[in-house]
């Protein structure tokens, strides 16, 4: 009996010691197919490697990002629901490992860290940043312990801008997350990974995560949309370019990218491009921007996409948005009764979490129709169309076609806006002026962004007291519309002016 007790404690023993983390070639393969969405030959390419050498716990780590990237594309309550079972064993598994490697913190955290998204994402706001927060020390341990070790930047990257701003915004939280997350400090750790995978071969694969997980951290944390095009020359990097035509996520964010340059017609030329196979899971966030773009140059074959993504996609987000959309394609073909049937339709569906899917349900609750003419340009302006949106707006008689207030604070607006991107800053600042004046009193946007845009200007000039004040300004109006983004972008800038 001894002898047996004896046997089955080192075989145990054995395979503890053998449970290794062995990132080979074999598992960059996979973790590249996995970021394009190929979940089916990631599988079979985690299944080869687990049988040619089952003692690596790798695979059990990327096992666990398919199940996340499933729920967070997905939006699945029954997916969540069900993927969710798995994290248990997971955890215990990759615990199981070789505690001397610097892989075993980091996938023991990279599976908190998922998890911690996830559950927030489906309101499990608290168990999410307790996850997110176990992540964050497991990362930081890892980090004392190997502070050589790269893959550490990407996730702790993440922690740091993520764990920083939402501190930030919600005071509730500072109890539940740690003190020394820092944005800044995240943002030069995802800078430093991003360099590292364009430069050394051995972290290639991280390459396109890296370069997706700037790209957000451009648009959404440092709202510095000027300085975006500069991300372009990555794109385009020679080495880099097949896996952005390969990666659903890349051609999303290329395509914003040009939307936001101003550049509609490359962004629809990047979208319409993407294929999809059986192999790929769907991601069908790329019909609501394909539909964006195409509405922004008001083609008539917009309202496709947005069909194919309401009939396809099952989620949570964008649904009120796309139904908005609808309406408004409806609206600039001069069609008010479909435009009404649409536009009560945010009413029923979609829920109202993002600021888009807000402002659906505003303009649907609303029950006032946009002038078409000034909604023409504001589409125009969206695609980069600067000049026939100024040749749209100019042909309104302001005395017949804006016999409401709504029409005359956004002409003003409007135009402000088109006068901006085209470099016509004296009268874009006066229109801004006078838009902020009008609209300071009233439950509308166009206020509250007006007071923003003079802050970014007077920022760019480095007249930092002008643009402190109006950054404050924004934030002191009462609205509905866009009121995170807009309050977001205002505390971005005097973060960068502090």
């Amino acid at each position: 009996m001894r002898n047996i007790i004896l046997l089955l404690f080192i075989l145990t023993h054995t395979l503890v010691i053998h449970a290794h983390y062995d990132m080979n070639e074999n598992c960059h393969r996979a973790y590249g197919e996995i970021i394009q969405l190929k979940f089916n030959s990631g599988r079979k390419l985690l299944s080869n490697e687990k049988s040619i050498n089952p003692g690596n716990n790798i695979p059990y780590y990327l096992d666990n990002y398919i199940d996340f990237l499933t729920a967070i594309i997905g939006e699945e309550d029954i997916d969540f629901i069900k993927l969710k079972e798995n994290l248990p064993a997971r955890i215990k598994k990759l615990e199981e490992g070789d505690q001397s490697s610097p892989y075993y913190n980091y996938c023991i955290a990279e599976v908190h860290f998922q998890w911690g998204l996830t559950r927030i994402k489906f309101k499990e706001y608290v168990s999410g940043f307790y996850e997110i927060n176990k992540a964050f020390r497991l990362l930081e341990d890892n980090s004392r312990k190997f502070p050589d070790f790269v893959p550490n930047l990407k996730s702790l990257g993440m922690m740091h801008i993520l764990i920083g701003t939402v501190k930030d915004n919600y005071k509730w939280l500072r109890t539940i997350l740690p003190d020394e997350a820092s944005t800044l400090q995240g943002i030069n750790e995802i800078k430093k990974i991003l360099n590292i995978s364009f430069n050394n071969k051995d972290y290639h694969y991280l390459r396109a995560e890296c370069l997706f997980i700037y790209t957000y951290v451009m648009f959404n944390i440092l709202k510095n949309y000027e300085d975006i095009p500069e991300l372009l020359p990555l794109y385009y990097d020679t080495t880099s370019y097949s896996t952005v035509t390969s990666n659903p996520f890349l051609k999303y964010s290329l395509a914003k990218i040009y939307i936001h340059s101003g550049k509609n017609d490359k962004a629809i030329e990047i979208l319409t491009s993407y294929k999809t196979d059986n192999n790929t899971y769907p991601f069908y966030y790329m019909d609501y921007l394909t539909g964006r773009a195409k509405l922004n140059r008001l083609d008539k074959d917009s309202y496709k996409y947005f069909f194919r993504f309401l009939q396809n996609f099952t989620g949570k987000y964008y649904l009120k948005s796309a139904y908005q959309k609808l309406a408004w394609y409806y609206l600039v073909s001069e069609n008010n009764d479909k435009y009404i049937e649409y536009i009560t339709r945010v009413l029923h569906n979609g829920s109202e979490i993002i600021d888009a899917d807000k402002q659906a349900q505003f303009e649907a609750k609303s029950g006032v129709m946009p002038n078409i003419k000034l909604f023409k340009a504001r589409l125009l302006f969206d695609g980069g169309y600067y000049s026939r949106a100024l040749e749209v707006i100019s042909d309104i008689d302001k005395e017949t076609e804006l016999t409401i207030f709504k029409d005359s604070l956004e002409y003003s607006y409007r135009k402000a806006r088109i006068f901006h991107r085209s470099e016509r800053i004296s009268e874009a600042i006066f229109l801004y002026k006078k838009t902020l004046t009008m609209g300071s009193e009233h439950n509308f946007y166009f206020a509250a962004n007006s007071a923003l845009k003079l802050a970014q200007i007077y920022e760019k000039r480095e007249k930092f007291k002008d643009a402190e004040y109006y950054y404050k300004k924004c934030l002191k109006l009462h609205y509905s519309e866009y009121r995170n983004g807009i309050s977001l972008d205002a505390k971005a800038g005097l973060s960068r002016i502090d």
